[in-house]
């Protein structure tokens, strides 16, 4: 009777022991998600964007690419046509890469945006023109960059329409 007694403590003492490895292996994991999610949300979004100077131009490097924008006319007109145009060059090689890029355009506050294919030109640029801005005011205009790799590259610039 004993040795079954026995048996049923040592058989109680490993579950208590597997059960609490669990327990603290999930609160960890718990713990390094939420400091994942602080690191995410505490990113304002200023610091994201790419800043366009005076005559509308801006440029960001990546691991892949050196990326430059250019909005004419800038600063835009609501309700007027502007142009958005959009050079990639390999940071290797130094020359202009074949990408497949969208341009997206959307009040800040909006998740989705209007979306606008981006035309290739003969000088490896690519463009996209039409009345992005219906009305004055804060437009966010954001360019899907695919290189051909797992995710697309995302441009993100602010721009005010006057």
């Amino acid at each position: 009777m004993a040795r079954i007694a026995l048996r049923w403590v040592i058989v109680a003492l490993i579950a208590a022991s597997l059960l609490l490895v669990a327990g603290i292996a999930l609160t960890r994991m718990q713990v390094q998600r939420g400091v994942a999610r602080a690191v995410q949300l505490s990113v304002p979004l200023d610091n994201m964007v790419v800043p366009l100077n005076a005559d509308g131009v801006g440029a960001q490097v990546i691991e892949l690419a050196a990326l430059g924008i250019k909005l004419d006319p800038y600063p835009p007109r609501a309700g007027a046509p502007a142009t958005v145009t959009l050079v990639a060059l390999d940071r290797a090689a130094g020359r202009v890469m074949t990408i497949t890029p969208t341009l997206s355009v959307a009040e800040p506050t909006d998740v989705e945006g209007r979306d606008y294919p981006m035309v290739p030109q003969g000088n490896g640029a690519y463009v996209a023109s039409g009345v992005f801005f219906p009305r004055p005011g804060v437009w966010r205009l954001r360019a899907h960059i695919d290189f051909g790799v797992a995710e697309p590259y995302r441009m993100l610039a602010l721009v005010e329409a006057q």
